[in-house]
């Protein structure tokens, strides 16, 4: 059995653990081997035995430390990873000092859907092409990212990897919607506006409560907060039991069995778009930066879009604002989103450490 170090943003966050439990589930002959600081933030996947945890810092300077002879393959998997000044593994001297001992092995390194930015130096972006230049494969999930980055022969773009995962279709709970909430203290280009938020989500709620419907509440990473703002919102309808939270605690499935069942969602999450596109709900977005517009222009998804720093606590989201994406276009969007791990496929024709993909395929 081969060995795979994956690296990924493993903070218990929805998003990233759809990507490692796809991975798992897709490659079950590969043992893939990840470092976490705390077990406990992938609890939810330790059913499958070809996870296999490491303790430890998930740092560059761990990983510039590591013998790279010691696993056959890495593979990086996530969104936001080039963000300069990260606090995971980034692009510092010795990133980029680690990806070129497994280039000049011939060990495979690679980047599945991700974008790139946002960066604040020329220094920051220029270690990055290089870091590009010498990876065996990096796909990107926008074509801003890919643009920048086209000329180097290794880049690709293909729709974001959660648009294959297999999600339940449940029925709808009829006079349903779901909100997904985020904490904007911790984000220091809104924070300035986080009150403005809360009486903007209060308002909605009540709004749609007088309607008859029931609102769910829905926290994407405990690590990120969301359930700061959830538990606040929560004390303002004590009792109500048209009002409830739906928490993810690294049970994707039980999460999703509820998400999937909303008539009417506002997605502020950028998985939150994905899987709303994958349940046929009716969506209306709230973005926080440009990694969501990225996603809905280059897939020409149509969606009405409320600018987090546009928010006004008088901005009532009437139903007549949703929109649903037509189900061909996500079925288009799919097919070309099975391109983003095509770095296995490849590597079973040029690589021999992956010769046991094509007998299991």
């Amino acid at each position: 059995m081969k060995k795979v170090f994956l690296m990924a943003y493993a903070r218990k966050n929805l998003g990233d653990d759809i990507f490692i439990k796809m991975l798992l589930e897709k490659y079950p002959k590969i043992d893939f081997f990840m470092r976490i600081k705390e077990k406990e933030f992938l609890e939810g996947l330790v059913k499958y035995k070809n996870l296999k945890i490491l303790i430890g810092e998930d740092t560059d300077e761990e990983l510039y430390k590591m013998n790279e002879d010691e696993f056959d393959a890495y593979v990086y998997i996530g969104g936001s990873i080039f963000m300069e000044g990260g606090k995971v593994y980034n692009l510092s001297e010795k990133f980029f000092d680690f990806v070129n001992r497994c280039k000049n092995k011939n060990i495979p390194f690679c980047y599945i859907s991700c974008n790139y930015g946002p960066y604040q130096t020329k220094e920051y972006f220029e270690l990055s092409k290089r870091n590009f230049s010498i990876c065996s494969d990096i796909c990107f999930r926008d074509k801003y990212s890919y643009n920048l980055f086209k000329d180097i022969d290794n880049v690709r773009y293909a729709p974001d990897f959660a648009f294959n995962y297999k999600i339940p279709q449940n029925e709808k709970i009829e006079n349903s919607i779901g909100i997904t909430v985020i904490n904007l203290d911790i984000r220091h280009d809104l924070k300035h506006i986080a009150q403005e938020y809360h009486k903007f989500l209060i308002n909605n709620i009540n709004y749609y409560l007088k309607k008859g419907y029931k609102v769910y509440l829905y926290s994407f990473c405990k690590h990120e907060q969301d359930e700061i703002i959830m538990e606040k919102l929560m004390k303002e309808f004590f009792n109500n039991p048209k009002v409830e939270e739906v928490r993810y605690d690294g049970d994707i499935d039980k999460f999703l069995n509820t998400y999937s069942q909303m008539e009417y969602m506002i997605c502020a999450r950028f998985h939150a778009i994905i899987l709303s596109c994958l349940c046929k709900q009716k969506m209306f977005v709230m973005s926080y930066s440009k990694k969501i517009d990225n996603v809905i222009n280059d897939l020409e998804l149509n969606l009405p879009i409320l600018h987090f720093h546009k928010t006004d606590r008088r901005h009532i989201i009437s139903k007549e604002k949703f929109q649903i994406v037509d189900e061909k276009k996500i079925v288009n969007i799919m097919e070309k989103a099975k391109e983003q791990d095509m770095f296995f496929g490849k590597k079973v024709k040029n690589n021999w450490l992956f010769f046991i993909l094509s007998i299991y395929f």
